[in-house]
């Protein structure tokens, strides 16, 4: 196996899924889907989006997380703060009480609500000459699971996601 760079493991921002900021989540969704449909089958579905204004810029990324955070949210998005033990003990057994009706319905309620609303925007990228474990440490340290890769003048070239780097990881490993 030859070294690889960036480049060669990174999606391409012309293959990977982008929206407008002011699509639905369910057009998001299913540009999302439709675009994992077209990815060569060594690589791994999306789990994210990239978010794109109306001049046509990259202004954030749409993931699972945020997603998911619509319907049941986090605790920092109360209150904007960090909440005690006890009271997060007190909304885990408030959360309890939510019925899979009541869940299903609030899956259902998600769908004409505006991307721009659930983004996170990304600030993190990594130019496109900076080695994979440079990346990698990115990654590792921000808790984020893809970077914006960039070039020339900061724009954006591609996405490199960590399963990605793990995919390239576990065949070097496995390679006799």
């Amino acid at each position: 196996m030859e070294e690889k760079h960036l480049m060669d493991i990174m999606i391409p921002l012309k293959d990977y899924a982008v929206v407008s900021q002011d699509a639905t989540i369910r057009e998001a969704l299913k540009i999302m889907k439709e675009s994992s449909e077209r990815l060569s089958p060594e690589k791994f579905r999306h789990q994210g989006i990239l978010v794109k204004d109306a001049e046509g810029k990259i202004v954030g990324k749409l993931t699972q997380t945020d997603i998911l955070r619509g319907i049941v949210p986090d605790y920092k998005d109360i209150g904007g703060s960090t909440l005690s033990p006890i009271m997060q003990t007190e909304m885990d057994d408030m959360m309890s009480y939510i019925s899979d009706k009541t869940f299903l319905g609030r899956c259902k309620a998600q769908k004409e609500k505006k991307v721009r609303d659930f983004m996170t925007t990304v600030a993190l990228s990594v130019d496109v000459n900076k080695g994979l474990a440079h990346a990698l440490h990115i990654m590792r340290t921000s808790g984020h699971r893809g970077l914006l890769v960039t070039g020339e003048g900061k724009k954006p070239v591609g996405m490199l996601r960590l399963t990605d780097i793990y995919q390239f990881v576990k065949e070097a490993i496995l390679e006799d």
